[in-house]
Formats: structure tokens, C-alpha cells, sequence
């Protein structure tokens, strides 16, 4: 797996951030899989897609075996809510990578969710299947890495401006 983290000053943060990533990944994928993902993680002030997302992922296309994502995460957050929004995020990795959704160009304002095509315009943000699992694993992936990281000691630190 190769991941890059741009738009942060901080090595501490990017080295947190690239740690987080290559765990969430492994926790939801197989090893084989995660070998094949290229993932840039870009800290951004705002967000292209829209102001009111914390984070976005973009997947790019797969080329040559390797799957490509974008992931965007606001500025100015919390260490915790970057965290989660990043295992967040790497939900909707695992989702594109494994073939569980596709959407983009092809598909417009449609998103293909396992095999089935999903209008997205006639569905509640909230009711998206994709979604509903990358909030349902957001927190117990983000509780994992907590367990797991040796770079993160105390609760105050998780509510730092990252």
C-alpha cells in the first residue's frame, strides 16, 4: 500500500495519518488487496466537492493492478474527528476497491451498489447503503486504531486542532 499525505505541515500529523490509513485498510481488507490500493490523503481548507462535507474519497480508477483514491479531509478538525472521518473514508475505499460500489461518470446521479443500480436523487443521504456502513464502522475502527496506536497517550490530545 502506498499512501501520501500532502497538505499538512506537521510530520507528527502526517505520520499519524498515514499510520491510521495503513490500519484502517488492513482491518478492512485483505493484505493482497491493500498491496494494490494507492491512496493520497490531502489536507484541504475546503473541499471541492462540497462545503459541508469534513471529508471526501475519490476514487481515480484502477491502471497496471493498482486502484488509485483521493481522500480530502477538512482542515481544523479535531485529532478525533480526523480520525474518524478518515476510517470513514477508508470504508468508502474498501467499497470501491472491492467492487461493492461503483459511480462517477458512467453512472451520473447513479450510484451501482452491489450489482444493483441506486438512483441517488430519490434516496435520503442517510439511506444510502454505503453509507449506513461507513457510519455503522466509523467509530469501532477509529476505537481500534485508539487501542492500537503507540503515537496517542492521552484523551486531550484526541481533541486537539489537527
Amino acid at each position: 500500500m502506498d499512501i501520501e499525505v500532502t497538505g499538512h505541515r506537521s510530520t507528527r500529523y502526517k505520520r499519524l495519518i498515514k499510520q491510521a490509513t495503513e490500519f484502517y485498510c488492513t482491518k478492512l481488507m485483505s493484505k493482497r488487496m491493500c498491496n494494490t490500493l494507492n491512496v493520497s490523503v490531502l489536507f484541504k481548507k475546503k473541499l471541492d466537492d462540497d462545503e459541508d462535507y469534513e471529508a471526501f474519497c475519490d476514487f481515480h480508477g484502477k491502471e497496471d493492478g493498482i486502484r488509485s483514491f483521493t481522500i480530502e479531509l477538512k482542515k481544523g478538525l479535531t485529532v478525533r474527528d480526523t480520525l474518524t472521518y478518515l476510517a470513514h473514508e477508508c470504508v468508502h475505499v474498501k467499497q470501491f476497491a472491492i467492487g461493492e460500489m461503483k459511480d462517477g461518470t458512467v453512472y451520473a446521479i447513479h450510484t451501482k451498489w452491489k450489482g444493483k443500480v441506486i438512483n441517488e436523487q430519490k434516496m435520503d443521504y442517510w439511506d444510502f447503503p454505503w453509507e449506513i456502513e461507513a457510519y455503522g464502522r466509523e467509530k469501532g475502527l477509529f476505537s481500534k486504531y485508539i487501542n492500537y496506536s503507540k503515537l496517542i497517550t492521552d484523551i486531550p490530545f484526541l481533541d486537539s486542532k489537527i
